[in-house]
Protein backbone atom coordinates (compact mmCIF):
# COMPACT_ATOMS: atom_id res chain seq x y z
CA UNK A 1 0.00 0.00 0.00
CA UNK A 2 1.20 3.56 -1.28
CA UNK A 3 2.34 5.33 2.42
CA UNK A 4 0.98 8.70 0.87
CA UNK A 5 -2.30 7.50 1.15
CA UNK A 6 -3.88 7.60 4.06
CA UNK A 7 -1.79 10.76 5.05
CA UNK A 8 -3.87 12.25 1.72
CA UNK A 9 -7.00 10.82 3.31
CA UNK A 10 -6.06 12.51 6.80
CA UNK A 11 -5.52 15.21 5.15
CA UNK A 12 -9.52 15.33 3.12
CA UNK A 13 -10.10 14.57 6.40
CA UNK A 14 -9.24 17.31 8.17
CA UNK A 15 -10.27 19.45 5.45
CA UNK A 16 -13.73 18.12 5.26
CA UNK A 17 -13.75 18.65 9.16
CA UNK A 18 -13.21 22.30 8.82
CA UNK A 19 -16.07 22.91 6.05
CA UNK A 20 -17.84 21.37 8.59
CA UNK A 21 -17.15 23.15 11.24
CA UNK A 22 -16.54 26.31 10.07
CA UNK A 23 -18.45 26.38 6.41
CA UNK A 24 -20.52 28.72 4.98
CA UNK A 25 -24.44 27.91 6.48
CA UNK A 26 -27.96 29.39 6.27
CA UNK A 27 -28.93 30.62 9.60
CA UNK A 28 -31.49 33.18 10.60
CA UNK A 29 -31.08 36.18 12.82
CA UNK A 30 -32.12 33.88 16.10
CA UNK A 31 -29.42 31.32 15.77
CA UNK A 32 -27.09 34.35 15.29
CA UNK A 33 -28.43 35.91 18.79
CA UNK A 34 -28.81 32.57 20.98
CA UNK A 35 -24.69 31.82 19.53
CA UNK A 36 -22.16 32.93 22.38
CA UNK A 37 -19.11 35.38 21.18
CA UNK A 38 -15.88 33.91 21.17
CA UNK A 39 -14.06 34.06 24.83
CA UNK A 40 -10.66 35.55 22.91
CA UNK A 41 -9.92 37.96 26.25
CA UNK A 42 -9.70 40.95 23.40
CA UNK A 43 -7.53 39.28 21.29
CA UNK A 44 -8.90 37.07 18.05
CA UNK A 45 -7.52 33.88 17.24
CA UNK A 46 -6.22 33.69 13.77
CA UNK A 47 -4.38 30.77 13.87
CA UNK A 48 -8.03 28.61 13.08
CA UNK A 49 -7.67 30.69 9.20
CA UNK A 50 -4.60 28.33 8.65
CA UNK A 51 -6.53 25.48 8.04
CA UNK A 52 -10.05 27.58 6.41
CA UNK A 53 -9.59 31.13 5.20
CA UNK A 54 -13.10 31.80 6.69
CA UNK A 55 -12.85 30.59 10.42
CA UNK A 56 -11.75 33.72 11.72
CA UNK A 57 -14.28 33.82 14.81
CA UNK A 58 -15.13 30.67 15.95
CA UNK A 59 -16.21 29.79 19.54
CA UNK A 60 -13.64 27.62 21.54
CA UNK A 61 -15.28 24.12 21.11
CA UNK A 62 -15.47 24.81 17.46
CA UNK A 63 -11.07 25.39 18.34
CA UNK A 64 -10.84 22.46 20.64
CA UNK A 65 -12.81 20.03 18.04
CA UNK A 66 -10.21 21.48 15.40
CA UNK A 67 -7.22 20.71 17.71
CA UNK A 68 -8.42 17.57 18.39
CA UNK A 69 -8.54 16.82 14.55
CA UNK A 70 -5.40 18.15 14.16
CA UNK A 71 -3.75 16.37 16.67
CA UNK A 72 -5.55 13.15 14.95
CA UNK A 73 -3.78 13.34 11.72
CA UNK A 74 0.04 13.37 13.18
CA UNK A 75 1.71 15.40 10.34
CA UNK A 76 4.00 18.09 10.02
CA UNK A 77 1.59 20.26 8.84
CA UNK A 78 -0.56 19.36 11.42
CA UNK A 79 2.02 19.89 14.22
CA UNK A 80 3.37 22.80 12.19
CA UNK A 81 -0.20 24.49 12.80
CA UNK A 82 -0.75 23.50 16.35
CA UNK A 83 2.49 24.83 17.15
CA UNK A 84 1.87 28.50 15.77
CA UNK A 85 -1.84 28.01 17.60
CA UNK A 86 0.03 27.38 21.06
CA UNK A 87 1.62 30.80 20.26
CA UNK A 88 -1.05 32.40 19.27
CA UNK A 89 -4.06 31.27 21.09
CA UNK A 90 -5.63 33.71 23.39
CA UNK A 91 -8.02 30.73 25.92
CA UNK A 92 -6.23 28.80 28.38
CA UNK A 93 -8.70 26.08 27.65
CA UNK A 94 -7.63 25.87 24.07
CA UNK A 95 -3.96 26.10 24.81
CA UNK A 96 -4.33 23.19 27.17
CA UNK A 97 -5.91 21.13 24.72
CA UNK A 98 -3.05 22.22 21.58
CA UNK A 99 -0.47 21.23 24.44
CA UNK A 100 -2.20 17.60 24.75
CA UNK A 101 -2.49 17.15 21.50
CA UNK A 102 1.02 18.13 20.50
CA UNK A 103 2.25 15.85 23.46
CA UNK A 104 0.32 12.70 22.58
CA UNK A 105 2.20 13.62 18.69
CA UNK A 106 5.62 13.50 20.47
CA UNK A 107 5.06 10.67 22.16
CA UNK A 108 3.94 8.53 19.12
CA UNK A 109 7.22 9.94 17.42
CA UNK A 110 9.30 8.83 19.96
Amino acid sequence: MNASVPTALAVAGTALMAVAIFGPFHRSAKDDADEPTPATNGRASQWTTLVEPTAVACDVAARIDLVEALGTLQSPWAETILRQALETEPDPTVRSAIATALSSSQSLVT
